[in-house]
């Protein structure tokens, strides 16, 4: 049993979101500039990881006996 649907994209994005603001407030206390490189790397990892999961989908919707889920 899953806790998110496996084909599920936007439900993963939107809990994805919401770790990544609620973790934010976690670092109020650190110098501004590694305060942004955290915050920046907390966004952008997130949106890289559901830009590749989008990329392997178009391939295997292209040619699916390149990619295996299993």
């Amino acid at each position: 049993m899953y806790f998110i649907p496996p084909d599920s994209l936007s439900r993963l994005m939107v809990v994805m979101g919401v770790i990544v603001f609620e973790t934010i407030d976690l670092f109020a206390a650190l110098d501004p500039l590694i305060k942004t490189f955290i915050e920046m790397a907390l966004v952008i990892g997130p949106l890289s990881l559901f830009g590749v999961i989008l990329l392997l989908k178009k391939i295997e919707k292209n040619n699916p006996d390149r990619i295996r889920w299993k």
